[in-house]
C-alpha cells in the first residue's frame, strides 16, 4: 500500500526550505524566484535535452544491449496536462513529447531524458517487444494497458533509471559542467540549486496526497489545488495543471513515488550498491514480466 502523509510532514520539509531559502516575501515566491534562476530559456530547451539525451544514451549503451536500430524522436507540444510523455510506436522506436506550455526548469532535462529516454520508457518498450513478443511470441505484450499493474513498475523503472544511469553526484556534476552553459547558467550556482532542488523533491508525495483526497471526495478540485499551492509550493497554474492531471490519470499519480520507492528497495536488497550490479539487475527487471508484488 502507498503510504500516507499527513500535513505535517510537508510542513516539516517547508521549513527547511524556509531556512534554505533566503531573502524577502513569502516562501512561495521565494522558491517561485529560486525556481525562474534556473528555468531554461526557450531558444535553449531543445540544446539541453539533446545533450541530457545524448549522454543518457551513451551510459545506457555501455551496460545494455539495445534492439538494433532503436531510437526516438522528440517533439516539443503544449497544452497538455503531463510534463513530458513517451508513445512508443513499436519497432524499437518512440516519440517522445515534450510540453513546453509550463516551464522547463534545468533539473528535468536529465530527469525526462532518463524517464522517457535512455534507461527509461523506451528502453522498457523496446526490450520488452524484442524479448518478450519477437523472441518469445507472447502477442499479449505487443498491449500495454495503461491503467495496469505494469505501470507501476514502468514508472518506477523509469524514475530509478535516473540514478543507475547518473549514480551519486555524476547528476549534478553533469549539469554543473555541461547543462549548465548550455543553458546560459553559472555552474558556480550549482551546489545551492542541487540543495533546494534536493528539498523540493521530498515534497513530490504532496501530489499523491492530493490525489487520494481527490479521487476519494474528501477535496474538491479548488481545495486540492490550493493543498498543492500550500503544501507542493506549486505556482496556481501549475497546480491546476496537476489538478487536471488527477482528474484524467486518478490514482495512476502513485505509479511514480511509490513506484520508485518499490523499485529502490527490490534494488538495494539485490545490488548492495555495486553500479555494475545495479546495471544488471535493472536489465533483467525492464526486459521480465513482473508483478509489483514481486518486488516486495
Amino acid at each position: 500500500m502507498a503510504p500516507q502523509f499527513d500535513d505535517e510532514h510537508f510542513a516539516a520539509i517547508l521549513r527547511e526550505l524556509d531556512a534554505a531559502i533566503s531573502g524577502e516575501g513569502t516562501l512561495s515566491e521565494r522558491v517561485e524566484l529560486f525556481r525562474k534562476r534556473f528555468q531554461i530559456p526557450a531558444e535553449r530547451v531543445a540544446a539541453v535535452f539533446d545533450a541530457a539525451i545524448a549522454e543518457a544514451r551513451k551510459r545506457t549503451q555501455q551496460h545494455i544491449a539495445l534492439p538494433a536500430g532503436e531510437s526516438f524522436t522528440v517533439e516539443y507540444v503544449t497544452d497538455k496536462p503531463w510534463a513530458a510523455y513517451n508513445w512508443y510506436q513499436g519497432g524499437y522506436h518512440s516519440v517522445i513529447q515534450v510540453n513546453v506550455s509550463q516551464p522547463i526548469t534545468i533539473d528535468r532535462a536529465i530527469d525526462l531524458a532518463c524517464h522517457e529516454g535512455y534507461p527509461g520508457h523506451h528502453v522498457y518498450n523496446a526490450l520488452l517487444e524484442e524479448k518478450l513478443l519477437r523472441e518469445r511470441g507472447w502477442v499479449e505484450f505487443s498491449v500495454y494497458p495503461l491503467f495496469s499493474p505494469q505501470s507501476l513498475i514502468a514508472e518506477g523503472t523509469a524514475n530509478y533509471g535516473i540514478e543507475v544511469a547518473f549514480p551519486g553526484d555524476e547528476k549534478l556534476a553533469f549539469e554543473r559542467d555541461v547543462l549548465f552553459p548550455l543553458a546560459g547558467f553559472d555552474p558556480t550556482s550549482a551546489e545551492e540549486y542541487a540543495r533546494v532542488f534536493g528539498l523540493l523533491e521530498r515534497l513530490k508525495y504532496a501530489s499523491n496526497e492530493a490525489a487520494r483526497r481527490l479521487v476519494d471526495g474528501e477535496i474538491d478540485d479548488a481545495r486540492a489545488a490550493v493543498w498543492l499551492e500550500n503544501f507542493s509550493l506549486k505556482s496556481p497554474e501549475l497546480a491546476a495543471r496537476q489538478v487536471r492531471f488527477i482528474r484524467k490519470y486518478r490514482s495512476y499519480v502513485i505509479n511514480y513515488n511509490h513506484g520508485l520507492d518499490l523499485v529502490r528497495a527490490y534494488m538495494e536488497r539485490r545490488t548492495h550498491g555495486d553500479d555494475g550490479e545495479r546495471w544488471r539487475v535493472f536489465a533483467e527487471l525492464i526486459s521480465s514480466p513482473r508483478l509489483p508484488s514481486g518486488l516486495e
